[in-house]
């Protein structure tokens, strides 16, 4: 049995869609899953929004939903903490660290390109080490040569070291923001129907990934 807690904003829009969808979904592929939902800035009691009801209800699903503040009692509870972007997992680990291993945005569970997200933050690791090594190493040269070498030229040389660095921790960034923004579900929130159709079905096609990844892993 696998309990799902799925995480937004307002509860209102994104994660009562992705409640309502992985409790369809589980029950058509006769899977042992629990699901709730809630959101980082939620007002309790909320009914999900007009145009959410309406799109899952063109897939067949009817839900009575009310919306919940996440608590620590949710994560708890949960197996599986799945956001909706980055910043809401960012979020839950500040204020929940002890659940940090359980939190995930639901596309780092469902897609593959979390492994490379993970292997970007490694080598800006590294290459913030090398950095500071190479700032330490410089300024000791400094210190020791102080009365043979002006201030300005000590700041163009070490500018002249770090730059291929510099360089390199830019090209990590950038590939780092596409990912971890590919990462995101966007928020459908003010939308028109067609947009909350987009954002239902990006959700649905994640969590059957998901599914079929859980079903991957089992059979292995």
């Amino acid at each position: 049995m696998k309990q799902v807690l799925f995480v937004c904003t307002g509860n209102t829009c994104r994660s009562p869609m992705a409640e309502a969808l992985l409790r369809k979904i589980a029950e058509e592929e006769n899977l042992a899953i629990q699901v709730k939902s809630a959101g980082v800035a939620a007002m309790d009691g909320m009914q999900a929004s007009n145009h959410a009801q309406d799109v899952l209800q063109e897939k067949g699903v009817k839900q009575e939903h009310r919306s919940q503040k996440v608590s620590k009692d949710l994560l708890e509870w949960a197996d599986y903490v799945l956001t909706m972007t980055m910043s809401h997992k960012q979020t839950l680990i500040q204020l929940f660290p002890e659940y940090t291993d359980k939190i995930y945005t639901l596309k780092e569970i469902a897609q593959p390109d979390y492994e490379e997200i993970q292997e970007l933050y490694k080598k800006l690791d590294l290459l913030y080490v090398e950095m500071e090594n190479s700032r330490a190493r410089m300024v000791a040269q400094f210190h020791t040569n102080q009365n043979k070498i002006q201030e300005d030229e000590f700041k163009a040389k070490l500018y002249k070291e770090l730059e291929p660095l510099f360089r390199k921790e830019q090209e990590l960034l950038e590939k780092l923001d596409k990912l971890i923004y590919s990462m995101d579900i966007q928020d459908p929130f003010g939308g028109s129907i067609e947009i909350y159709r987009a954002c239902c079905q990006e959700i649905e096609q994640e969590i059957r990934n998901m599914i079929q990844k859980w079903k991957s892993e089992t059979s292995n």
